[in-house]
């Protein structure tokens, strides 16, 4: 019998995961809408198969350099190669401040939307909305986070999950530093 040995994209798809239902269990004042977004990724990484792409980058990757060295920074790094950057369909900067690494490129996950979303410091990613609800898990950097509906900027506590509902109005502005997330939207 042959195993196949799990790539670095699923380890950090997979950790990334945990790390989502681990940090549900701590939100306030209640964990549904994050464990019904786990639920869906667990569900959707469950099936999901590789899709061949050729790998692509834009200059703001530079900044992956200075994610850190957390377990999940960490799983960035060793998936890089997997990964196909490209510039945000949301801006004009031709992916030299603002870039996503859509993980349906290179994973089939059904109806589930992933990527990893990365900001230059201080860079910012515009307001924007969509029908599906969305979480980001924050991975590297700090900012400020426009979510849940609400019209004010707000700078998150550590281990803090985004929720979106359908239609939220939703932004973030890098700190100083380069800012990684992951994002998931589904159904």
């Amino acid at each position: 019998m042959t195993v196949v040995a799990e790539s670095p994209l699923d380890r950090l798809l997979d950790l990334s995961c945990t790390e989502i239902e681990r940090r549900a269990a701590l939100a306030a004042p209640s964990p549904s809408v994050f464990d019904s977004g786990a639920s869906a990724f667990r569900s959707a990484l469950g099936s999901a198969t590789t899709v061949p792409v050729p790998k692509r980058t834009v200059p703001v990757t530079q900044h992956l350099a200075g994610i850190g060295a957390s377990a999940l920074a960490l799983a960035v790094h060793e998936a890089a190669p997997e990964l196909s950057w490209v510039a945000s369909p949301r801006t004009t900067d031709g992916g030299s401040d603002v870039a996503l690494a859509p993980i349906n490129d290179v994973r089939d996950l059904g109806s589930l939307t992933c990527g990893l979303m990365l900001l230059a410091p201080n860079a910012v990613y515009p307001e924007h909305s969509h029908p599906p609800q969305e979480v980001y898990l924050p991975i590297a950097g700090g900012g400020s986070w426009r979510y849940g509906g609400q019209a004010n900027f707000r700078v998150l506590a550590n281990d803090a999950l985004v929720y979106n509902n359908p239609g939220d109005i939703h932004s973030v502005v890098a700190d100083d530093e380069p800012l990684l997330a992951l994002y998931i939207l589904w159904p």
